[in-house]
């Protein structure tokens, strides 16, 4: 179970069109990411950028994604399946 505390990574969300959306915090892992940032809309083909603490980035595919309704105490947040690929430019 991820809570929205464990949500410590910096990603960026780069849709298809190009609009960038800074400032997101995740759960990043090497298929999976998760954000509690449900106000937005992700889209398959969209990318994820995670700032890593050592000023690299990793660049994530969305694949795909399922929003998860508030349960249990636990808040709304999506689950989205992603590829690691070459980070752009």
């Amino acid at each position: 179970m991820i809570l929205p505390g464990m949500a410590k990574d910096d990603v960026a969300l780069i849709k298809a069109d190009g609009e960038r959306i800074e400032g997101l915090k995740a759960v990043v892992s090497m298929r999976r990411i998760v954000t509690f940032n449900t106000d937005i809309e992700i889209s398959p083909k969209d990318m994820m950028i995670r700032q890593r603490a050592d000023g690299e980035s990793e660049a994530y595919l969305v694949l795909d994604l399922m929003l998860n309704r508030a349960q249990d105490g636990i808040p709304e947040n999506y689950q989205i399946t992603v590829r690691r690929v070459a980070a752009p430019e």
